[in-house]
């Protein structure tokens, strides 16, 4: 049977609840549309919602989500497509007092924005001819974002949050000579029917994910709606950060650098930044490394001992040709550690260090860590503490703050400082001395001093024991350190490579899967290609809490002043 053939015959599937739902009487409910893998789905749960339906057109991410969520209730259909044999209009989903969703920019301002907009048909029998002249059919039924409109006009949730890429914004025709880029119109007048519906103007926060936990650098829109009833929530993000300048923490304060450019591309450190409130200076808040979703226990293989194939374009090597050009030139430029993480296409993207948050995740499994080879490694350990506690290799890392620095070693990750300060000056890591190199170790022991001089109990320590709590005063250290090569030091087929892993692409997206021994709540099965499509798809689910708490603050205060 073709594709086509079984998109024709596949009709909307209804799943009722797997888990019978008790409501509370104070309660609050939410719909999810295009829920995917339930990102926002779990982060609203944390926030204090209950999602009582789900919508999603690929049976697998509603069988992950259902697994996850069974009180819910679920549609596997096509949202936008009237004329689709599984089509389910979103006016026929359950009411609730708030309404997420998760919608897609491909259709909006990148595809076939010229042939889209060469008819008009108006949206919806709303009544608007400046816009009824340049939409066509193909636009209302593709933009996924018109489903928010759909359901919003006929169950009015008192709120509304839309999560996007940031292009979002040059939804509409395209500009002259630039076929990719829309102009904003058709964006301008979806924002302009939510007002019409009776919702403030909308709240528009470009946030990164990399600054809520998640050790993944994720910029993305998110748009909230709030019925007029409702005073406006407080949606000013202001994490916690160092300000070396003023030498005492404070609370951020989001700033654009450019504003927005006609693409709609927004990006932290391109177009906005943080700054302290009282000197005004760039300030880097709390981050979390890639290291925290990596597991440091496998290395992968070694390049020169992979199987070699024939490439399509008559390469022959352990990897194609780009690859490997890519993989020395990450060798050569980051010479001096042990380990990178680098685009495995070889083209596009950019390499990070592991003591950074990782690059954003798309659908597919694109992210190949290089490194120097396998070490032990067992635990972590820390010098000169001050802020952060030690981890093991397979323990989640703690936030990444921009007056720490983390370094690599065999047997974990440390907060590393010696005989300078680390200085927050744009970037989360400072630059590294000759002494300050994270490498690779292997270590028989280390020892911990409480207090601040030897008497108050030195002891020293095997590998085996554990750090036990860390205060400002204690330091840490290793003994019998052994430095191992750096990527400088070995030729490229003696470097180690391997793919990044569906797990790990899972908690670098937030989500709380099994990982090297560790148990995680998230369930999710399949194929690595199938899970990584909807981590990669996902809404970072802390980003989620973050809001959701904030519009739940709305609710609750507004129903105990009518009490």
């Amino acid at each position: 049977m073709s594709r086509r053939t079984m998109q024709q015959t596949r009709t909307a599937t209804h799943r009722p609840a797997t888990r019978r739902r008790r409501f509370r009487h104070d309660e609050y409910t939410a719909v999810d549309l295009f829920s995917g893998f339930g990102g926002l789905t779990e982060g609203i749960r944390r926030a204090g919602f209950t999602t009582i339906m789900a919508a999603n057109h690929n049976a697998y991410k509603v069988e992950v989500h259902e697994a996850n969520h069974p009180d819910a209730e679920h549609w596997i259909a096509d949202l936008v497509d009237p004329d689709a044999a599984d089509y389910h209009s979103a006016r026929d989903l359950p009411a609730a007092d708030l309404l997420v969703a998760g919608v897609s920019c491909v259709n909006h301002s990148l595809a076939n924005t010229i042939r889209a907009y060469e008819q008009g048909l108006t949206l919806f029998e709303l009544e608007d001819p400046d816009y009824e002249a340049r939409v066509t059919r193909s636009e209302r039924d593709r933009a996924t974002a018109n489903c928010v409109l759909q359901y919003a006009a006929k169950h009015h949730p008192r709120l509304i949050l839309v999560e996007c890429t940031t292009q979002l914004t040059s939804w509409g025709p395209a500009l002259p000579g630039r076929q990719k880029v829309g102009d904003g119109s058709t964006y301008r007048w979806w924002l302009r029917q939510f007002e019409l519906l009776g919702y403030h103007p909308a709240k528009v926060l470009y946030l990164n994910s990399q600054f809520f936990g998640v050790p993944q650098s994720r910029d993305r829109g998110y748009w909230v709606f709030v019925d007029k009833t409702l005073p406006m929530p407080d949606l000013e993000h202001r994490p916690v950060s160092h300000c070396g300048p003023c030498d005492k923490d404070v609370e951020a304060v989001w700033t654009w650098k450019t504003g927005i450019p006609a693409t709609g591309t927004v990006m932290y450190g391109k177009q906005y930044e943080y700054r302290c409130p009282s000197c005004r200076r760039p300030v880097v808040p709390p981050m979390t490394p890639s290291l925290a979703a990596l597991d440091l226990t496998d290395l992968g293989t070694r390049i020169g001992d992979k199987p070699v194939k024939t490439f399509k374009d008559g390469f022959v090597g352990p990897l194609a040709r780009s690859s490997m050009a890519r993989a020395e030139r990450c060798r050569q430029r980051f010479a001096d550690f042990p380990a990178i993480l680098m685009p495995a296409k070889g083209v596009h993207g950019s390499e990070r260090l592991l003591l950074r948050p990782m690059a954003t995740q798309t659908s597919q499994q694109e992210t190949a860590l290089l490194s120097t080879g396998p070490g032990t490694l067992p635990m972590a350990l820390a010098v000169d503490n001050y802020q952060g506690a030690a981890r093991g290799a397979g323990e989640p890392l703690p936030t990444q703050v921009g007056s720490e620095t983390l370094a690599v070693l065999s047997s974990g990750v440390l907060p590393y400082r010696k005989n300078t300060l680390p200085t927050v000056h744009g970037e989360a890591m400072p630059t590294f001395t000759s002494e300050q190199i994270p490498a690779v170790l292997t270590a028989a022991g280390w020892y911990k001093q409480n207090g601040t001089s030897p008497e108050h109990g030195t002891a020293p320590h095997p590998v085996t024991d554990p750090l036990g709590t860390l205060t400002a005063t204690d330091t840490t250290a290793l003994l019998m350190a052994q430095w191992r090569a750096s990527l400088a030091e070995l030729p490229l087929e003696d470097c180690f490579y391997r793919m990044m892993t569906a797990p790990e692409i899972g908690r670098g997206c937030g989500f709380d899967v099994d990982f090297n021994g560790y148990r995680g709540t998230f369930k999710v099965w399949g194929s690595a290609r199938n899970q990584v499509d909807g981590f990669g798809n996902a809404v970072s689910p802390q980003v989620g809490t973050w809001i959701g708490s904030r519009l739940r603050a709305v609710l609750h205060a507004s129903e105990a002043v009518a009490a």
